[in-house]
């Protein structure tokens, strides 16, 4: 069952001691190794040389480096990772504002990455855990980096905001050191960085999911585009016509007006399924796309309506149209609470910390547990290695797709709406 979490949820107490206890101890060094757990984080500030802060480390690679083949890398198990995200805690947050709901998917976030490294300690991978509070301020993030541990990190995750991130992208190129953007989406202003893995799909992957799973179906059936004209319908239809043009698929297009007749577009032949594609995430323009398929539901024609994911934050969604039009919507992230992989994820998480998890809690799990092991296979050097791979996680998975810029991530899931619940079955 797909259930999504009211980001207005107040920050539990236990949420909120949690994260005050890390910073009020100077930060935390979270180890994944057999010999340590979770413990305050230990460095000084210091004027060394980056190469002394983990001499062995370096030593132990330099010699790796010395005699090991290029393409089968020696690794030493040992990884340091850098976790930046905005907990603010220089604030006096107010617990109706903005910025507590941002605080709360944060720390929801951070603990997901702390599940994870439970899980990385038991396949015996090394992974010590800095973390920083960047404080949404790029000063603050600029005097981070110059830490000197930081240019010493095997991975840095995050910062969130786009400013503070910028930096750590130049910081990223001139350290040769990985880098991810848990949610932000690739762009035409994203700066060009081989090291660089955005997690979160765009929506040019989402008009490529759609477009593969109609070539999959494209046998008796009819294929329909309803467009509202905007941005997102735009960005979603680049990526449908990559399939489009190379499969060849017919699809008839039509832009989304009041009235619309749609009847003689469609297909009775019961052999024959339509598929409605609905690209936009407007309420009021897929409502009223939806409506016009009254007559077709009468009728009993075969539908089939393909959405995106936001159309589960409608505040009044038209539920009997997707139920009558066997509705499903391509997501990056779900909840399957009938999997035994979700199960124990949230049986564990709620007996660690004491509550519920959110979805970013299990985005920050998926996302820790695929570059631990990505850390454990292939060391620092991993991106040169997990480009067009495919990695299956809880709540999300990942297929990373070098675009010529960046690394991103172009997995996506399909949900079908069911006894009025969206439903994933891989």
């Amino acid at each position: 069952m797909i259930s999504a979490p009211n980001p207005l949820r107040q920050l539990s107490g236990n949420k909120f001691s949690f994260i005050i206890l890390i910073f009020l101890l100077g930060g935390v060094a979270c180890s994944a190794s057999k010999q340590s757990s979770y413990l305050q984080n230990e460095k000084k500030e210091t004027t060394q040389n980056p190469d002394d802060i983990i001499p062995d480390k370096r030593k132990q690679e330099d010699e790796i480096k010395q005699k090991s083949h290029p393409e089968k890398p020696e690794i030493v198990n040992d990884f340091h990772v850098a976790v930046l995200l905005p907990f603010s805690l220089n604030k006096d947050i107010l617990p109706s504002s903005r910025e507590y709901v941002v605080l709360e998917s944060v720390t929801d976030y951070y603990q997901g990455i702390l599940l994870a490294l439970d899980d990385l300690k038991k396949f015996g991978i090394v992974i010590t855990l800095h973390v920083y509070d960047t404080q949404k301020d790029s000063i603050h993030t600029a005097a981070l980096l110059k830490k000197p541990e930081m240019a010493s990190m095997d991975l840095i995750i995050g910062p969130l905001d786009p400013p503070c991130f910028q930096m750590i992208n130049t910081f990223s190129k001139s350290y040769s050191i990985p880098i991810v953007a848990p949610f932000s989406l690739v762009n035409s202003q994203t700066p060009a960085n081989p090291l660089a893995f955005y997690c979160s799909p765009d929506l040019e992957s989402y008009g490529l999911a759609a477009g593969s799973y109609m070539s999959e179906h494209r046998k008796n059936a009819r294929f329909f585009y309803l467009s509202d004209g905007s941005s997102t319908d735009k960005a979603f239809k680049k990526g449908l016509n990559v399939w489009k043009d190379s499969m060849g698929l017919k699809i008839t297009e039509r832009k989304i007006v009041p009235e619309m007749d749609v009847m003689p577009l469609l297909s009775k032949n019961d052999s024959i399924t339509n598929y409605i594609l609905l690209p936009s995430d407007n309420e009021k323009m897929v409502n009223l796309a939806l409506r016009s398929f009254k007559p077709a539901e009468e009728e009993e024609y075969r539908l089939k309506v393909i959405g995106l994911d936001t159309w589960m934050d409608f505040r009044d969604p038209e539920m009997d149209h997707w139920d009558k039009m066997q509705a499903c919507i391509i997501t990056a992230w779900s909840e399957n609470s009938e999997d035994s992989s979700f199960q124990k994820f949230n049986n564990t998480f709620r007996e660690k910390f004491q509550i519920p998890p959110g979805k970013y809690a299990l985005k920050g799990y998926d996302q820790m547990m695929f570059f631990g092991e990505a850390l454990l296979a292939f060391g620092k050097g991993f991106p040169a290695y997990t480009r067009d791979t495919e990695f299956m996680g809880v709540g999300m998975d990942f297929t990373w797709h070098f675009t010529g810029r960046v690394i991103q991530n172009r997995a996506l899931r399909l949900l079908h709406y069911y006894d009025y619940r969206f439903v994933y079955k891989p």
